[in-house]
């Protein structure tokens, strides 16, 4: 062997030498950085995701109140943090949660409590039918009703237009179980306080003002436009419940179906009762308009009658004063006078005239004369 190849080395001296790495681990490899390049984009994906989660968008008539770590966020004054209507940010879940409450919105709550048909109960009924009970007294049980101030049983409906005027106390007033949909704890304190109210005014009112005239009082007294601070909303204010009431409207309101034929009786009677009235409001009308006319007629008699009497005795008063005045002037002229016509007059209604001297027996007895009798001034 030669210096050389001691130098350089045979394939035999060298020994054996490494081998190239095979196909597999290549694509083994390729494919553990892509997997890792897949794993990058979707963890940056995902925490894109969960960035832009925090947009929100604010409608009119809405504000939003943010939840932090379970505080709401307030401002310096410790009044709480209201976003106006827009677009927002705020950390995502679960860092933050975000409570969208609408306050120029009129919402509805219809209270059905004492109005519940047959077919919600209808499985209660067979079993107690299927028991013996009777159809009616089931009814009378399980159906809910009102109780008037004269002993008679009414259902009801009503609704309750309301907004929310402040958000906080909306939101925190009032526990919410989680296994109720959102806000139903709110809506079944606030059907409960309008329950109780209309128990107590149903209480005050007769059948016939519930059913008939006094519908509208009623309304009034669960809640009064001029007194919005009390009836309904002053036990809403007293919990915090932030809500404000705008009108109660009575809905509904009837009789058991029960007593069904009975009430029929009872509406037949009023519209009768009704007509009857009707009728005799038009007589009355009608008589008193004839008895104001005559009494009309009779003060117009009088008062001409009045009126001619006043004009005679007014004329008569200044005949008198013409009179008087001439007598001051002539006193003997005038009270010959005033003899004269007296005279005249006596003499005109008499059939006969008699003369008669003192101390004589001899009756001289002549017809009135035709003229009048002139009684000259003496000098």
């Amino acid at each position: 062997m030669t210096q050389t190849e001691l130098e350089l080395g045979t394939p035999e001296s060298a020994g054996p030498s490494p081998e190239p790495p095979a196909a597999d681990d290549k694509s083994a490899l390729a494919r553990w950085t892509s997997a890792q390049r897949v794993l990058v984009y979707f963890f940056i994906g995902v925490v894109a995701i969960w960035l832009l989660s925090g947009i929100y968008k604010v409608g009119a008539g809405e504000v939003a109140l943010v939840e932090r770590m379970g505080q709401f966020l307030t401002l310096p004054d410790g009044k709480p943090l209201q976003m106006e209507a827009g677009l927002h940010y705020h950390i995502p879940w679960p860092v933050d949660h975000v409570y969208i409450v609408p306050l120029e919105r009129e919402q509805l709550l219809t209270v059905a409590d004492f109005d519940a048909s047959p077919a919600s109960y209808e499985k209660t009924i067979k079993m107690w039918m299927r028991a013996g009970y009777s159809r009616q007294l089931i009814d009378a049980i399980l159906n809910p009703y009102l109780i008037t101030g004269d002993e008679n049983v009414l259902h009801a409906k009503i609704a309750v237009q309301y907004r929310i005027s402040n958000p906080l106390e909306y939101l925190t007033s009032v526990y919410q179980p989680r296994n109720l949909p959102p806000g139903q704890g709110r809506l079944n304190v606030l059907r409960l306080l309008a329950s109780h109210e209309l128990i107590l005014k149903l209480a005050g009112s007769t059948v016939n003002e519930a059913l008939y005239s006094g519908k509208q009082k009623l309304e009034m007294e669960l809640f009064n436009p001029l007194r919005p601070q009390r009836e309904l909303q002053a036990p809403i204010d007293k919990l915090g419940l932030g809500v404000q009431v705008q009108k109660v409207l009575l809905e509904y309101v009837h009789w058991p179906s029960a007593v069904d034929l009975a009430f029929t009786a009872v509406l037949n009677a009023r519209q009768q009762e009704s007509t009857e009235i009707q009728n005799a409001m038009k007589i009355a009308t009608r008589l008193t308009t004839l008895a104001q006319g005559r009494a009309q007629a009779i003060v117009h008699q009088a008062n001409a009658a009045a009126r001619q009497r006043v004009n005679q005795v007014q004329g008569e008063a200044r005949e008198f004063s013409l009179l008087y005045a001439q007598y001051l002037k002539h006193p003997r002229v005038i009270t010959l006078k005033l003899l004269s016509d007296t005279l005249g007059g006596v003499m005109r209604g008499a059939s006969r005239v008699f003369f008669v001297q003192p101390h004589q027996q001899i009756l001289l007895s002549l017809p009135p004369p035709a003229r009048k009798i002139i009684v000259p001034a003496s000098p």
